[in-house]
């Protein structure tokens, strides 16, 4: 049985999940459901740990349910995935989580009106665009230097400590963000995609039993790393499965026939040619 509310949660965020992840609660005959998806809430406890919840599972378990919907939303860009049947030996319970953006508007506005409101949801934002710049992008292996900040680095140490964003940083985080002089690859919209295609990538690289394969698919991934955009053919020779219009700003589209030479990422020799990058040559990122 799903545990009784006592208060103690905390809901931190929404993100992607290890394949085979299971909810912190019990359903059904004391099982743990998995995530179809790969996408869980996490959840902080009265000591400190995070866990991954389902989405009833963790309106269960909040004293203010629909703070739920608050939470800064990493898959937010992820094109999602079909819900698997269930297995046949176990029977195994998923459960998808659906969009939160519609909820989260509606959860900020169901308590204090007006400027409360936008305040929460200008908060969340800030804290996913820090949280992307600092961590999340910051952290995917060779990525170009210029996405974490140092003008950002105290404001994130201090999060880190505190889990406090005051209004002064909010502000600023978000001009940060809407400046003109913020290259459009470092705008929240794309770093989500560059956050969403680095967690595919690095499932199906793991999933990937051959060499020349797996060698492939990192000459992808480099690219993402270096250039933080993928064009439709690299996406679809890799296999991962994006938002419609991932990478797709207009304020882009002058890079994406850039991402298109990936022949020149020595390390998959000829391997794009093979996957259909038709006229890439010699770009060497």
């Amino acid at each position: 049985m799903i545990a009784v509310n006592d208060g103690s949660w905390t809901p931190v965020r929404k993100d992607f999940v290890e394949p085979g992840t299971r909810c912190r609660q019990q359903v059904g005959r004391g099982r743990h459901h998995g995530f179809g998806n790969g996408q869980a809430f996490i959840l902080r406890d009265g000591q400190g740990h995070e866990y991954p919840f389902g989405e009833a599972c963790a309106r269960a378990v909040l004293a203010e349910p629909d703070l739920l919907y608050l939470v800064p939303d990493y898959t937010e860009r992820d094109a999602g995935q079909p819900v698997p049947e269930a297995t046949a030996p176990d029977n195994e319970e998923f459960e998808a989580a659906g969009p939160a953006a519609p909820r989260a508007r509606g959860a900020a506005r169901g308590g204090r009106q007006g400027k409360a409101s936008d305040a929460a949801l200008r908060r969340t934002a800030a804290i996913r665009y820090l949280v992307l710049r600092m961590e999340k992008v910051a952290s995917v292996p060779r990525v170009q230097p210029t996405v974490r900040f140092p003008a950002l680095e105290a404001v994130y140490q201090s999060y880190l400590e505190t889990g406090e964003l005051p209004d002064a940083q909010v502000k600023r985080i978000l001009a940060i963000e809407r400046s003109a002089t913020t290259p459009p690859k470092l705008k929240t919209i794309n770093l989500l995609d560059v956050y969403t295609a680095h967690v595919k990538l690095e499932r199906v690289i793991q999933e990937s039993n051959r060499v020349e394969q797996r060698r492939f698919l990192r000459s992808i991934h480099d690219w993402l790393a270096r250039h933080l955009v993928l064009s439709a053919a690299q996406i679809a020779a890799a296999g991962i499965q994006m938002h419609p219009h991932a990478f797709r700003s207009l304020l882009l589209r002058e890079a994406v026939p850039a991402a298109d030479a990936a022949k020149g990422e020595k390390g998959g020799k000829g391997d794009m040619e093979a996957k259909g990058e038709k006229g890439a040559k010699g770009g060497k990122g």
